[in-house]
């Protein structure tokens, strides 16, 4: 190439270093294939063979991991972000009644570091094989220009399939019908930009252990979203589920109505338990409850909604399965959620 020549590599983005990535994480992306995916040579879609459906209906689901990737960022962590995108994604097709089947992945940063990418991509090949999800493909994009250095954005795609009389609408729920509650493992991917800015106008770093934490509050951040798809595979074999909603940003208010089919639901605070770190959250930013409910999950990550008579059964399957479900509320006439103690 001449004296002053332009080149791709001299304006920022590097063919070699997406390759190398892309060589890093081969390894973890194919332990997640079973004899459903499909050898494809030329590399363009990944393959899955849709099987064992009579009538199937499938389900997908498309989201990001939002500004959690700034904490990811700050302390150089990134392996957790990979567990989120995918966790995400899976429960939000679960919530339908479908089985989640297989996940596609998309990365754009400013400069692709190799390392920084195989640790996301690993991780969510981790979960995927956790949870007998296939990691079918994903992309990398390095756009200077438009991320900053070190900038970067995640984002995942899940599929899943169930039988056309499997798929779970709330039109089934009934006023007097059980409200379970799920356990969440934090704040999962919602309101870190709210949750951020609290630290930073308080002043507290990352690295700083708030009391009521046994670790600093950025790992706490970097606490990967929870999965849920044992539990509720197991629960659905159990019970009759005439609602599931998965609690992600609009907390309990602005998803739980979307699974009880016009209908409202009463739940009672404190029969839950809520992680420490809503309420440092709460406490250092003066956030009002109000807020609080509507931003986070504030401890349930998933509900479903169950037949009175089999609320007790379908605890118990839950907590056999590892989960420490608890029946946080009831089904109401009206709409909306409201809160009681």
């Amino acid at each position: 190439m001449s004296e002053g020549a332009s080149s791709y590599e001299a304006a920022g983005v590097s063919i070699e270093r997406g390759d190398r990535a892309a060589r890093m994480m081969r390894a973890a992306v194919e332990g997640t294939h079973g004899p459903r995916v499909l050898s494809y040579p030329n590399g363009f879609a990944g393959l899955y063979a849709l099987s064992d459906y009579t009538e199937p209906i499938l389900a997908s689901s498309i989201d990001g991991v939002g500004t959690k990737v700034l904490v990811a960022k700050a302390l150089a962590s990134y392996d957790s972000i990979g567990v989120d995108i995918v966790n995400h994604c899976v429960n939000d097709v679960l919530a339908t009644g479908a089985r989640p089947l297989l996940f596609l992945d998309y990365l754009g940063s400013g400069r692709l570091e190799p390392g920084s990418v195989a640790e996301v991509v690993r991780g969510a090949a981790e979960a995927c094989r956790a949870l007998s999800v296939a990691l079918v493909g994903g992309e990398t994009a390095e756009m200077p220009g438009l991320y900053g250095d070190g900038d970067f954005d995640v984002v995942g795609a899940c599929v899943g399939a169930c039988e056309r009389g499997e798929v779970v609408t709330g039109e089934g729920v009934e006023v007097g019908d059980a409200v379970l509650g799920l356990p969440s493992s934090g704040l999962h991917t919602n309101g870190y930009t709210l949750a951020r800015k609290v630290l930073e106008d308080a002043g507290v770093a990352y690295e700083e252990t708030p009391e009521g934490l046994d670790r600093t509050i950025g790992e706490t951040y970097l606490e990967p979203h929870r999965a849920y798809v044992h539990e509720t595979l197991a629960l659905r074999e159990a019970v009759e589920v005439r609602g599931m909603a998965h609690i992600t940003g609009g907390g309990l208010p602005g998803n739980l109505p979307r699974a009880l089919g016009g209908l409202g639901a009463r739940l009672y605070t404190d029969l839950w338990e809520e992680p420490a770190v809503f309420g440092i959250i709460r406490s250092l930013g003066g956030v009002a409850e109000d807020e609080m409910r509507r931003v986070f999950n504030i401890g349930v990550g998933f509900c479903a909604v169950v037949p009175e008579g089999e609320a007790e059964k379908a605890l118990t399957v839950v907590r056999d399965a590892g989960c420490a479900a608890r029946r946080i509320g009831e089904v109401v006439a009206g709409d909306g959620v409201e809160f009681a103690s």
